[in-house]
């Protein structure tokens, strides 16, 4: 397949003085919410591999004489991080260079970046958008939210609401409850603590009315909200669905980015043709290890 090149008949307004603007070519953009969502690490290899370690679990009571009770740590679940190089670039004659009177494809390079940009935004989106429903790369199976997830003791803990539900003052308040449950692999309880409320731009009334009221939300009485300031709240334009929510926490190894390289810009020149090439690279990979990460609800039935 050739490589699509832009020329002279592409673009022949440019070529033209007279033009009064020229429009639709730059947008403001939304600041990267990806790096709030997931922890951020460097790697200077073609993978990453994380291994489970479940440590010993409760004491046994030891009876006068008797031998103690043995129990040694588990084997878990490894997860794998595969970089990915993610690529775009733009080709244009050298007659389209020169002949531009405006400097409209100098704004190429810029463009690159800024898809780049966005690409990083879907990407890592993606791993929330199906989280209820795709096990790809998933350590124990089971989809990131999930009521069942397998731990190593042989029991199962979930990290979504019993029935999932709309976001509102009652249901962040059972996601903390729920949360503030969470136990380790040997079923021993933990400290995991929310730390981000995240949800798509329909829900950032909800989330702003139902996080900053002191009293009940929509209601004359003159209760306290048991969720005022709980945590902040992050809107991103990026996930799909409209009434699903999460909570981000600060379980370590949850929502992971690896970066294999930053981004690279090029130009050159092709010989044959003299046509100018711009191009944009960056390798990274995104996932999870540990699902107590993320608490999620698909919200409530329609």
């Amino acid at each position: 397949m050739a490589t699509p090149v832009v020329t002279t008949g592409n673009f022949p307004e440019l070529l033209w003085p007279g033009l009064f603007e020229i429009w639709g070519d730059s947008y403001n953009d939304n600041a990267l919410v990806f790096p709030k969502v997931f922890q951020q690490e460097k790697s200077k290899q073609r993978f990453e591999k994380l291994q489970q370690v479940a440590p010993t679990g409760l004491a046994k009571i030891k009876s006068e004489g008797s031998e103690i009770f043995y129990d040694n740590p588990l084997h878990g679940f490894p997860v794998e991080f595969t970089h990915v190089v993610y690529a775009l670039g733009s080709q244009i004659t050298k007659e389209m260079w020169s002949d531009d009177l405006y400097r409209e494809m100098a704004k190429i390079p810029r463009w690159l970046a800024r898809s780049m940009m966005h690409t990083e935004e879907t990407t890592h989106s993606n791993i929330l958008n199906d989280s209820f429903t795709s096990t790809t790369g998933s350590p124990d199976g089971v989809s990131l939210v999930n009521a069942s997830h397998p731990l190593l003791s042989g029991t199962t803990l979930s990290n979504q609401p019993a029935t999932m539900t709309d976001l509102t003052e009652t249901s962040l308040s059972q996601a903390r409850i729920d949360i503030g449950k969470f136990i380790d692999d040997r079923d021993l309880r933990i400290n995991v603590q929310g730390r981000l409320l995240l949800v798509p731009i329909d829900l950032e009334p909800t989330a702003a009315k139902v996080l900053n009221s002191q009293y009940e939300v929509d209601t004359a009485n003159n209760a306290i909200n048991p969720v005022y300031n709980y945590i902040p709240y992050q809107s991103w334009k990026y996930l799909n669905d409209t009434d699903a929510w999460f909570i981000i926490t600060d379980a370590e190894e949850g929502l992971i980015s690896f970066e294999r390289w930053g981004a690279e810009f090029d130009r050159d020149n092709h010989f044959d043709t003299k046509n100018l090439r711009f191009s944009a690279t960056k390798r990274w990979s995104q996932g999870y290890a540990d699902f107590r990460g993320l608490y999620g609800s698909s919200g409530g039935t329609n």
